[in-house]
């Protein structure tokens, strides 16, 4: 959905799928990296599209 949000080209998304891949055996070996890859991931695509992380609630929006 962010790709296609933010205009990213369909040609990228096979890097983007080799880029996941090299990030299996890291995330099965410890299971707290989801987590916080996650975490990030959102971040990243809140900054993205321009959103705010609103002081008092978390960055909920």
């Amino acid at each position: 959905m962010l790709a296609g949000v933010a205009g990213i080209e369909r040609r990228t998304l096979a890097n983007s799928a080799a880029y996941l891949k090299s990030w299996v055996d890291v995330l099965r070996a410890d299971s707290r990296l989801v987590v916080f890859a996650a975490s990030q991931a959102q971040k990243a695509a809140d900054y993205i599209l321009g959103r705010q992380a609103e002081a008092g609630n978390g960055g909920a929006q």
